[in-house]
């Protein structure tokens, strides 16, 4: 059986958008500490984090952002890939990850602080370069 370029890219791609949130269900049950656990990285600054008291749920990790995914150029397509892969292989390598949940934003995800081996993941987030710095306000373009 022979298959097409088109359709081995296509594999490809399946495999590398499935696996990854496979792992990291795995990971955030195992590595959750306290009362919530990850259960997939959305994007640099957002997860769905997983606590007994209710179903699965959006959270942003408060005190940085990232470019979004939904880009308004290319160039900030591929730093939000950058940002989420990073916070993606932060969560894989760690050995323990906790939760802090502190209120709702306007949207209703729940507000987090995340930390990882007992550390806040913003400034490594922040001094790898694939984040800002953020409290809150507007926020400033990605494209350059």
């Amino acid at each position: 059986m022979r298959f097409s370029i088109t359709t081995c890219f296509f594999l490809i791609a399946v495999v590398f958008l499935s696996v990854p949130p496979i792992v990291d269900v795995v990971n955030g049950s195992i590595k959750g500490i306290g009362l919530c656990s990850i259960a997939l990285v959305m994007d640099g600054d957002s997860v769905k984090i997983d606590c007994p008291d209710s179903d699965i749920r959006n959270a942003r990790i408060m005190g940085y952002d990232t470019p979004e995914k939904n880009a308004r150029c290319i160039g900030e397509f591929f730093k939000a890939t950058r940002a989420t892969w990073a916070l993606r292989i932060m969560l894989w390598r760690a050995r323990n990850v906790e939760i802090k949940i502190d209120g709702k934003d306007k949207y209703g995800r729940a507000l987090i602080h995340l930390l990882v081996n007992g550390n806040d993941v913003t400034p490594e987030m922040v001094r790898t370069g694939v984040a800002r710095i953020y409290n809150g306000g507007r926020r400033g373009s990605w494209c350059e």
